[in-house]
């Protein structure tokens, strides 16, 4: 730096913020900083005068008085760096007055950290201890955690020189924790740490350590505190055996402290036995010794006696230089080199009784600044990370209060709400668009390969729909398998139907979901603003009466809103609150499908099936009304009276008595109700029926919804006597173990299979074989086999063939009112032997399949 930098004729606001600059480059340069310090000094007490103003005479102000400290403490630490200690005393002692009177307690305890530093050098362990403290307390009221971390460090370096090194291993620690990384300060107190370590034996921490802390100095430029790095390896090498690394480490340590280094001298060095001359002389010639190269080892111990300055270091080389005396064969030398090596090191422990004796009631007291600093610290970092958890829970709370928690997408009132903007942001002219898609099959997937699958194959298609639109176009879920797509600001309402075809193309993509591959399908429903309305909620509406008719005329299709799709919907709003009315006020009747044995035509007993004849429309098949009873729940009061009816008529036709059964279709809802088992008791008890005559006809859907739940009840059932038959098995995922592990009495095979067993069909051997091995599987589980459809003598003759115990269908006997159904029974009393069918019973059998309603 050139004096022209310090030069008189600087304004004093320059100089205040030239000395900011210079406190950041003490330990690189102090001599510099020091020197140009000394040139600014004249100019921070007053104004600079000037020819056209003369110098005041009034004293300085709080301002000026305060750069005048802040000039005092940095040359008080420059000083000190320096070696320079009655300099570095004095305008410590000045700056310290000065900041105490102007109440400036950051630089208050910086010059009292130079004092403790001093008077720690000169042997005044006591006074550097309270000095230390007085700083220390000033920074715990600031609040200054670095300057808390440099004093506890500067502590450690005073508990170390006492030989106190677990004591001084606590505070190097807890410094550390509340230093930066990678600063020169930090590596000083690194230095002292890796030190006191290797005196406990910790010598691979010790050598890490030393390792960050040499990083440091050599990136920033600090080679006397590299030199004492250096020094430190070399002794954790040379005490691991490791002699070449020593040696050149040691080497090293003598360059770095050589004479044109010594202005940069650390005051965070090593304790006065391990100045660095003198000790990397002695561990030279310690290992030539153990080497047995005793010339060099005498040269190096030699080098050493002139360099040890402190009774610690010169005991050291006494001890080696007995060893070597005595490989030489001088036993005179080397008793004397050994009775001078033990008077030392008495002194240097009479010496440390002294000082610790004095010293313990400083070590009390920085005990408990240790460990309030050390709470504090914990108490800081606590109220960071509950801060920062918090933020965290506010940010987590704002998304799950606007985005789905399974697949990130807008939920459905974060939806509108942005729908609601882009509509009222939309430009005349321009199109908005909004998709509706449902997941095709989703619950049978999830039936078949459990809720874990579903939920991948939910998060795979949401990823898709995200990657499929534009970064302004919005996606979100409405429920468990719907998705909708806001599409701002499309050129036209033909684009729409575009991005609907390139979506289901997308979506048909197999899917990997954990170890399961799912091809899915997807159904869209679509609808363009303002053509299709003007409010979100009228467009959610048509778009869902869209999505309707995709999944009516066989899914997996995308389907754009029509005006007569309203028509669509307030019909089937009409008819749902028609079938309310009905189901309430006794409109709807059962009709009794007869169930025959193979062979021989004897009946066996009953299906009960569900009939609306509506007062206007006329008879309405249940293809159109359950659905709708499934949508609203009214299919649980229409359950309990198709349960009741159907046992009422069992009691009226003594179906116990004449060993005939009465089954009963079970909807998915009422099974997994609570109380379903005991509706089921008590409508027994009321119709006074055994159990065993009621059959309960379950799907396989059902029963994969909850199979814990539908084992534990069909187990009830089975106690009541009650037999449960698997309706329309093979259409659904079947699962073989399940059918194996429930108590089911009686499979049933879906009509859909008998429709190719005929010998004209293409498909007639693969039926027969099918149905063939589902009849064989039944029988090896101990269940009865019930064949639904059967349409012709050709089916039933097979069907004998087969080995299948039970048929019904329209060939042997159509669904009928109970006035006709009542003509199947067997004539005569209940426990004569069953008779030949009644013509009535066979003209019932003989009539067309067509002119009946479907069956259930």
């Amino acid at each position: 730096m050139s004096t022209s930098q310090g030069s008189p004729n600087w304004p004093r606001a320059e100089r205040v913020a030239r000395l900011e600059v210079l406190e950041t480059q003490i330990l690189a340069r102090p001599a510099e900083v020091y020197a140009e310090v000394l040139a600014l000094w004249p100019g921070l007490s007053a104004a600079v005068p000037s020819p056209a103003s003369p110098a005041p005479d009034s004293c300085p102000g709080p301002s000026e008085l305060a750069a005048q400290a802040t000039a005092l403490q940095l040359l008080s630490r420059c000083a000190v760096l320096l070696g320079e200690d009655g300099a570095a005393a004095n305008h410590a002692e000045t700056g310290r007055r000065l900041a105490h009177d102007l109440g400036l307690r950051s630089l208050e305890a910086r010059c009292l950290e130079v004092l403790g530093v001093v008077r720690g050098r000169q042997g005044d362990v006591k006074q550097a201890a309270w000095l230390l403290r007085r700083s220390l307390y000033l920074l715990h009221a600031l609040g200054d955690t670095p300057g808390q971390g440099r004093l506890l460090g500067r502590v450690g370096d005073l508990l170390e020189r006492l030989e106190e090194y677990p004591q001084a291993l606590l505070f190097y620690r807890a410094g550390l924790a509340q230093l930066p990384a990678a600063r020169p300060v930090t590596a000083a107190v690194q230095v002292g740490l890796a030190r006191t370590l290797h005196q406990l034996g910790e010598y691979a921490e010790s050598q890490e350590l030393a390792a960050q802390a040499l990083a440091v100095c050599q990136e920033v430029g600090l080679p006397q505190l590299e030199a004492q790095v250096q020094l430190q390896q070399a002794l954790t090498q040379l005490a691991l055996g490791e002699l070449d690394a020593s040696r050149r480490h040691a080497e090293q340590a003598q360059a770095l402290a050589a004479p044109r280094h010594a202005e940069q001298a650390q005051a965070l060095a090593a304790p006065l036995e391990h100045t660095v001359p003198g000790a990397a002389a002695w561990v030279l010639g310690e290992a030539a010794l153990v080497r047995g190269d005793l010339a060099q080892a005498r040269e190096g111990l030699g080098r050493a006696e002139e360099l040890a300055n402190t009774p610690p270091l010169l005991a050291r080389v006494r001890g080696s230089q007995s060893r070597l005396y005595e490989q030489l064969g001088d036993p005179a030398q080397a008793l004397r080199c050994l009775r001078e090596q033990r008077e030392l090191e008495q002194q240097h422990r009479a010496r440390l009784a002294e000082q610790r004796a004095g010293l313990l009631a400083e070590q009390i007291r920085y005990e408990v600044l240790r460990r309030e600093a050390e709470l504090q610290r914990k108490r800081r970092n606590e109220r960071a990370q509950a801060a920062s958890a918090l933020r965290e829970t506010r940010v987590e709370l704002s998304r799950q209060a606007s985005h789905d928690q399974l697949t990130g997408l807008a939920n459905r009132s974060f939806f509108y709400t942005r729908a609601r903007q882009a509509l009222d942001l939309l430009a005349p002219g321009r199109s908005l668009g909004l998709i509706v898609a449902d997941i095709d099959h989703l619950k049978a997937i999830n039936d078949r390969f459990g809720y874990a699958v579903g939920d991948l194959l939910i998060t795979e298609l949401a990823r898709r729909l995200c990657e499929a639109v534009r970064p302004g176009d919005l996606v979100g879920r409405l429920s468990g398998d719907e998705f909708v797509m806001l599409l701002s600001d499309l050129a036209s309402p033909g684009d729409l139907r575009l991005v609907a075809e390139r979506l289901l193309q997308q979506l048909r993509e197999p899917c990997v979901c954990g170890t399961e591959l799912v091809v899915p399908t997807v159904s869209l429903g679509y609808v363009v603003a303002p053509q299709d309305g003007g409010d979100v909620e009228l467009l959610q509406k048509r778009a869902d009466l869209a999505l309707f008719q995709a999944k009516a005329q066989g899914r997996n299709m995308a389907v754009a809103f029509a005006g007569d799709m309203s028509a669509e919907e307030e019909e089937r709003r009409m008819l749902s609150q028609d079938l309310r009315h009905a189901v309430r006020h006794g409109q709807l009747q059962l009709h009794y499908q007869g169930i025959f044995l193979l062979p021989g035509q004897r009946l066996s007993g009953f299906e009960a099936l569900v009939r609306w004849p509506h007062p206007k429309r006329g008879m309405i098949p249940p293809d159109r009304f359950i659905a709708l009873a499934e949508e609203s729940r009214l299919i649980l009061e229409l359950g309990r009276w198709v349960l009741d009816e159907a046992c009422r008529q069992a009691r009226a036709w003594q179906l116990p008595e004449r060993g005939l059964t009465m089954a009963v279709n079970v909807s998915a809802l009422q099974f997994e109700q609570s109380d379903f088992v005991a509706g089921v008791r008590a409508c027994l008890e009321q119709h006074g029926l055994p159990g065993h005559s009621l059959v309960l006809e379950l799907t396989e859907s059902m029963v994969h919804r909850d199979p814990r739940l539908a084992k534990q009840t069909l187990r009830e059932l089975q106690a009541l006597g009650v037999k449960v038959a698997m309706d329309d098995f093979g259409t659904g995922y079947s699962s073989l173990s399940m059918l194996k592990s429930l108590p089911f009495g009686l499979l049933k095979i879906d009509r859909e299979f008998l429709q190719d067993l005929s010998a004209a069909s293409e498909q007639f051997a693969a039926s027969q074989q099918f149905i063939e091995v589902m009849v064989r599987l039944a029988h090896n589980l101990q269940m009865r086999v019930v064949a639904e459809g059967v349409e012709t003598a050709e089916q039933y003759d097979l069907l004998c063939g087969m080995g299948c115990d039970e048929a019904q269908g329209y060939w042997l006997a159509r669904p009928l009112p109970p006035a006709e159904a009542a003509a199947l029974l067997p004539a005569g009393a209940p426990d004569s032997p069953w008779p030949t069918q009644s013509p009535s019973s066979q003209q019932a059998r003989q009539e067309s399949p067509r002119q009946s309603l479907s069956e259930d």
